[in-house]
């Protein structure tokens, strides 16, 4: 597993419930996923391939529309049956004809996510009644619920202080997790 070094189950269900939440005739790419899930486009298609022969892997392309490999013919009967046409060159389907509408799978996406971590999660550890009320403003009850933010998003927070956001890495390192990484250029 050349790009699951560890393997870690939040992320093997975060992409898989992305990959869910996809609506029939429509696709997304690698690279969408990983935006959403906080990690990379290798990593969703390391995962892909090991772990979503029980989701709808046909709706998972590359940037330019195309499965990859020789998975093709896999995907072929499904797209036939959802109306997703392949491209001229055989390859794969025009991705700007079939992507979904993003913003309105990513907020299925959260739905979803928050229902599943409303029936389980890990607490979050002691950092202080401030930052613990401060989190819950913004919807921040489990540790799981914090990959979703950067570190200077939590900072921006009244009564989130640096020791708060310390204790927090830590324990997320502890279960191989992170914070959301800070877009380029910020």
């Amino acid at each position: 597993m050349p790009y699951l070094d560890r393997v870690d189950d939040f992320l093997v269900d975060r992409v898989l419930l992305a990959v869910e939440q996809i609506p029939s005739g429509r696709v997304v790419s690698y690279g969408d996923i990983a935006r959403l899930v906080g990690c990379g486009p290798r990593r969703v298609g390391t995962i892909m391939r090991l772990y979503a022969h029980d989701v709808p892997y046909w709706r998972v392309v590359g940037a330019a529309g195309d499965p990859g490999g020789n998975v093709l013919v896999h995907f072929r009967p499904h797209w036939r049956a959802e109306g997703i046409a392949v491209k001229p060159n055989g390859l794969g389907c025009r991705i700007a004809d079939y992507r979904t509408d993003l913003r309105l799978w990513e907020a299925d996406y959260r739905t979803a996510l928050a229902l599943l971590l409303a029936r389980a999660g890990t607490p979050l550890p002691a950092i202080g009644g401030p930052a613990t009320a401060a989190l819950k403003t913004v919807g921040v009850s489990k540790l799981e619920h914090l990959v979703d933010f950067t570190e200077a998003e939590l900072l921006a927070l009244p009564g989130v202080g640096p020791k708060a956001v310390r204790i927090l890495a830590a324990e997320l390192a502890a279960q191989g997790w992170r914070f959301r990484a800070a877009p380029a250029g910020v």
